[in-house]
């Protein structure tokens, strides 16, 4: 037996110091122990603490490192366990570490000693470290199988219990897909110890998930709102992180909603533990996530989608998880989602599934439409064959935001499939429409109101008798509308009304404006400008007017009417006028042909 110091070679003590810190947590000689296990061909590894009391409430914790590998001869210690940077290992992919300093982890913790028993070629040894890293080593004659570690630190009941959690926590986070057993075990619990598993699923938390093996690497990968990323050597992690960026770099946007965890004996750490080296080994291994992502995993994902399109009556946990796998697929590259054209991806407000290769088909006029519950508007929509298909997203918010990841995926896909691409990006956003913010239905009232009837008959004569006007007088019903009538601009001086008539527009309780205007009047109306036209090929050189006959503007002139019908016309000829923002230098002449019917009124009254 005899003391020796550590052979440091020619680094000094601040070297070893610098080391020993370089870890993240001083509990991560688990990690260097066990990989050190790993490479000595070891096929169990077992980590187990005890609490021995000494005086009051102080006592000595006991971390233990068992294994059953090739163990240590005296020239095996000597060259290697008590010298820095001698590893043999370099150029062998069968060994994990590679700088030959895993053992000095130890003394992160600042244990009061490190015992070393090991056997190997019918030598055994015990070696025994100091605090200050100084040793004794001992021949020993009894049979030693493999390596025993055995660190023991100064503390109390209290932080043994403490080291307990974060022993097991850290063995769960770099062991946990070991390739050999690895158990841990309390043998000081009150309850009585047991031994646990550390060994885990080789899986990654996420929905769907999937697992691949490509010649002997193993990667396994699944869509998540919390992506950790990690990197293993026979199944011990040599990374693991949360961060993109600094984890992937360029790589890093490719994989911010896909977790991933890939197992090669290609990977090698780098000498401060942190990440793995990004060497062409690593660019290959990424290349294979990347290829696993973009197929098993996403057909994975297509396969859920179209299978919950075509469940019967949809709750709310359906439409919950329809919104969280929707929402991954549309963050997958729009090249990579076209070719999944074919799969039931959307679903009707109707509960009919709905292909992307269909959507063309459903757009109608040059809109899209998308709503998340029915309404009166939609049911006239679906009624006539209109596709409304089902998308949620918060309320108040223009373009494809509006609909959430459905209106992301239809964007995406149709500035993939149609000429222009990208480029039309906006364009393409502008497509998507909630019916109940871009139409309303109109529908033809009958019986019909007389005094409306009479009061709109009346001022489509007046509007008749403007310069350049015309107009032939039907009549229909409109209820309800939210929004307005948005303004043109490079309209005729002078308007031109073809048709006026009453109508109701089909949207519930709201009563809507006082009128809307199209070059023609159809079941379909569009909110807003007629100059955007939602497809119709517009004439603005002559238009129909649809008179809102529930809006309160017009039932307070229809009361009118039986007292002054002539001043009625005329206020609801103003009135349609402005709405239709053609009001400005028309008022002489629409007072000049309604003052006749005024002033014939007033000398009626006056006879009488």
């Amino acid at each position: 037996m005899r003391r020796a110091e550590l052979d440091l070679s020619d680094l000094t003590s601040q070297a070893v110091d610098n080391l020993v810190t370089q870890f993240a947590s001083h509990l991560d000689f688990y990690r260097e122990l066990i990989q050190n296990s790993i490479d000595a061909g070891s096929t169990t590894i077992d980590a187990w603490m005890e609490f021995i009391p000494g005086e009051e409430d102080q006592g000595t914790i006991a971390i233990h490192v068992d294994d059953s590998g090739d163990g240590m001869t005296e020239a095996i210690i000597d060259g290697q366990l008590t010298k820095l940077f001698s590893s043999q290992k370099e150029g062998d992919l069968t060994k994990i570490g590679k700088f030959g300093i895993g053992f000095v982890s130890v003394f992160a913790c600042k244990p009061k000693a490190v015992l070393v028993h090991t056997g190997r070629d019918g030598e055994c040894w015990e070696v025994c470290f100091d605090a200050d890293r100084s040793f004794v080593k001992t021949r020993l004659e009894t049979p030693v199988d493999g390596t025993q570690i055995t660190l023991f630190l100064a503390g109390d009941r209290g932080r043994y219990n403490e080291l307990v959690t974060a022993s097991r926590a850290t063995l769960k986070r770099w062991c946990s897909h070991s390739d050999v057993e690895v158990t841990f075990e309390d043998r000081s619990r009150i309850d009585g110890g047991q031994i646990e598993a550390i060994n885990e699923p080789f899986t990654v938390a996420g929905d769907p998930s999937i697992l691949v093996e490509v010649d002997g690497i193993a990667i396994t990968a699944a869509y998540s709102a919390a992506p950790v990323y990690g990197f293993y050597n026979k199944g011990l992690a040599l990374a693991v992180s949360s961060d993109a960026a600094a984890t992937l770099g360029e790589l890093a946007p490719r994989f911010e909603h896909v977790a991933f965890k890939v197992k090669s004996h290609h990977f090698e750490h780098t000498l401060s533990r942190d990440t793995v080296v990004r060497n062409d080994s690593y660019r290959r291994m990424m290349g294979l996530v990347s290829e696993a992502v973009a197929g098993a995993l996403q057909d994975a994902l297509v396969a859920e989608i179209s299978a919950l399109v075509a469940a019967k009556g949809w709750g709310l946990p359906e439409v919950s998880r329809y919104d969280r796998l929707i929402g991954a697929l549309a963050r997958e590259p729009a090249a990579e989602v076209a070719r999944h054209a074919q799969a039931p991806l959307l679903r009707t407000l109707d509960g009919a599934p709905l292909t992307l290769a269909q959507v063309e088909r459903a757009i109608h006029g040059d809109r899209l439409y998308l709503s998340d519950a029915r309404s009166p508007v939609i049911d006239y929509l679906m009624k006539d064959g209109v596709a409304v298909i089902f998308a949620r997203a918060p309320a108040d918010e223009g373009g494809q935001e509006a609909f959430g990841a459905v209106g992301r995926l239809l964007i995406g896909y149709l500035a993939q499939t149609r000429l222009g691409g990208g480029e039309r990006w906006a364009e393409f956003a502008q497509m998507l429409a909630s019916p109940d913010r871009a139409l309303f239905a109109v529908d033809v009232e009958s019986p019909r109101d007389p005094e409306i009837d009479a009061l709109i008959a009346d001022a489509a004569r007046l509007l008749a008798a403007l310069p350049e006007a015309m107009a032939e007088v039907p009549r229909a019903r409109l209820p309800g509308l939210r929004g307005r009538i948005g303004l043109r601009e490079g309209r005729p001086p002078r308007p031109t009304y073809r048709r006026v008539v009453g109508a109701r527009l089909v949207l519930g309780a709201e009563v809507g404006p006082l009128a809307v205007f199209a070059p023609t009047i159809g079941r379909y109306m569009a909110r807003g400008s007629r100059r955007r036209g939602f497809g119709l090929n517009l004439n603005l050189s002559g238009v129909e007017a649809a008179v809102n006959v529930d809006h309160p503007q017009v039932e307070a002139l229809a009361r009118l009417r039986a007292r002054e019908p002539a001043l009625a016309a005329y206020c609801l000829a103003k009135d349609l006028l402005l709405a239709d923002d053609r009001g400005d230098g028309l008022d002489e002449a629409l007072l000049r042909a309604a003052l006749p019917g005024i002033r014939g009124a007033s000398r009626a009254k006056e006879t009488v």
